[in-house]
């Protein structure tokens, strides 16, 4: 049976539709066959059908049953008061809820629009899948996949395969990749590149939130800028705030530095730049740091820790638990136990407190505790310990082209080695010629033999002691027995030394001697006191060997038993021993 149907659009009486799974809303002409094996409904010239809560729009449609539809012409799928999906021809499956979407398809959802040839859309679950390429675009951003799924009720999208995005901001280039329209977030849920005009970004799981500009880059992340290549378990990018977040196993590399922890913060405006590890570690040209936590600067390249951690800038060592140094103004500044180490002259101070300038080789060290200076003589330590320390570069009196470097201690000085120890008021050593200059009441001791005068001036050659020369009121007191004592006496004293023990010495100005002589079995004999302008000993085992006197002089001897040895002193005498320092500990204390 064929039956006519009105030729403008009329709604079914209203039983009839609530009898019908698919209701037919609105049709311009409809033709019925309810004789073949299943009802068929043609309908031409518009019309508009309800399947629960989507509206379908079309040209025309051929019903079959109350189980399919297909639609032709301008097609339209709507749902709700956002969703519209057009296409040329539907196919609808009632027992899948279905439709099947051919030819020029477009989806649009608030500010998204969908395009593709084919979609697979899913009426009562609200979403669609394509298979043949897909575009979406929404605002600025442009998303185009060979596959994809469309969620109407979360606006979110699914891309599958050859997935590119165009943004105005960066571009990318996936095998997939989620899109939360709603959040304005885009998921990387695989392998993805991210090209920005800047650098190039891979990880294989993060994020992009359009709306906040903020990223994060996980799973194997790197980044690829100008000169600058990074790695991380995780990048995070906030872009309002231009700051770079980076944690575990970082690793950085521009031009000639290197920087690897486990956290790393970046401001792109201040190129101020937070190193954490176990230890961090920066490197470039001249320096390497090794420490806790690490700060530089990219701008001013200034390099601070927090911390113990060690600096290392050609020759120079040093390792403190805070420190900062600008490359810059090549000024630094570093506290905590600081050691400072300059492994090319083998020297070292060990302080509190340390400022430093680059430029003219500057140093101070202070402290509430002693400095402690040290360096290598005949393959010993020799420490020398003030309350301050300080170390420059001068001008070479003699060569004009060439700088001394010039050590100077001062406020209760004090000195040890194994086999000399030593105080003084101050102390300046010449670091080129290996010259120690005492001042303010200076004492030196070697085995049993103490030196004292006005100034003392201390030569090393070869790393070994050289000469020692004493000027004004010196004089030298060896102790023999109890209240025995060699002493010489004038007013320049110079001993040469050979391995750290004295070989000959030379009196000049006012010379006097007290020595007490001995037989071959090194048995007392008696006290010899002289008085001449100049003399000259040499010494054979640490004992005097060979005399000399040079001028006018008047000598007595007198045995021992008539001497009066505890009276027996020359001006100036002071046997100071109390004082001497006989461990490092000594020096500090």
């Amino acid at each position: 049976m064929l039956a006519n149907g009105q030729t403008q659009p009329n709604p079914l009486p209203t039983d009839t539709s609530r009898a019908q799974f698919i209701i037919i809303d609105h049709f311009g002409k409809l033709i019925e066959d309810k004789e073949g094996i299943e009802p068929v409904k043609w309908i031409s010239q518009g019309l508009q059908l309800r399947i629960d809560s989507t509206n379908i729009y079309a040209d025309s449609a051929v019903i079959f049953g109350e189980n399919r539809v297909y639609a032709y012409g301008n097609v339209v799928i709507q749902q709700g008061d956002s969703l519209n999906v057009f296409t040329d021809t539907l196919y609808y499956y009632k027992d899948t809820d279905i439709a099947e979407l051919v030819g020029e398809v477009a989806l649009n959802q608030g500010s998204k629009q969908l395009w593709t040839k084919d979609l697979t859309y899913h009426l009562g679950e609200q979403y669609g899948e394509y298979s043949q390429g897909g575009i979406l675009v929404d605002n600025e951003m442009q998303v185009s996949s060979k596959r994809g799924i469309y969620y109407a009720a979360s606006e979110e999208v699914v891309f599958r395969d050859s997935v590119v995005v165009l943004h105005p901001e960066f571009n990318l280039a996936a095998d997939s990749m989620r899109y939360l329209a709603a959040l304005s977030k885009v998921l990387f849920t695989g392998p993805t590149n991210i090209y920005t005009p800047e650098a190039k970004i891979y990880c294989e799981s993060g994020y992009y939130d359009l709306k906040e500009e903020t990223a994060e880059f996980n799973q194997n992340a790197q980044y690829a800028g100008d000169q600058k290549k990074a790695t991380a378990d995780t990048i995070r990018y906030m872009a309002g705030a231009g700051e770079i977040l980076m944690l575990g196993n970082v690793h950085v590399e521009e031009l000639d530095k290197v920087i690897d922890g486990t956290k790393l913060r970046y401001l792109e405006k201040t190129g101020e730049t937070w190193i954490t590890g176990e230890p961090a570690r920066y490197t470039d040209l001249t320096r390497k740091v090794n420490s806790p936590e690490i700060f530089y600067n990219e701008k001013t390249n200034q390099v601070s820790t927090v911390g113990r951690g060690e600096m290392r800038d050609g020759g120079m060592i040093m390792v403190a638990d805070h420190s900062t140094f600008d490359q810059v103004t090549g000024i630094g500044k570093f506290s905590g136990d600081v050691i400072w180490r300059d492994t090319v002259s083998n020297v070292g101070i060990i302080t509190e407190n340390m400022d430093m300038s680059q430029e003219t080789e500057y140093v101070l060290a202070y402290g509430e505790r002693r400095s402690l200076f040290f360096t290598i003589i005949e393959a010993d330590t020799l420490f020398i310990a003030a309350d301050t320390l300080s170390m420059q570069n001068k001008i070479d009196s003699i060569d004009l082209t060439d700088t001394a470097r010039l050590i100077t201690a001062y406020h209760d000085v004090r000195l040890f080695k194994s086999d000399m120890q030593g105080k003084s008021d101050s102390l300046v050593f010449n670091d080129t010629d290996s010259l120690f200059h005492f001042f303010g009441d200076p004492v030196l001791w070697s085995d049993t033999t103490q030196f004292s005068a006005d100034s003392i001036q201390m030569s090393i050659k070869n790393k070994r002691l050289h000469d020692i020369v004493l000027t004004q009121k010196a004089i030298i007191i060896s102790e023999l027995y109890s209240t025995y004592y060699d002493q010489i006496k004038g007013r320049i004293i110079l001993a040469q030394f050979d391995s750290s023990a004295i070989k000959d010495m030379w009196v000049t100005g006012n010379a006097e001697s007290v020595y007490y002589t001995r037989d071959e079995q090194s048995a007392f004999i008696g006290v010899n006191k002289t008085i001449c302008s100049k003399m000259y000993f040499t010494f054979l085992s640490g004992q005097i060997h060979l005399l000399k006197y040079y001028g006018e002089n008047s000598s007595s001897m007198m045995p021992m038993g008539e001497a009066k040895h505890d009276t027996l002193r020359l001006e100036g005498f002071r046997w100071r021993v109390d004082e001497r320092p006989l461990s490092v500990k000594d020096l500090l204390e």
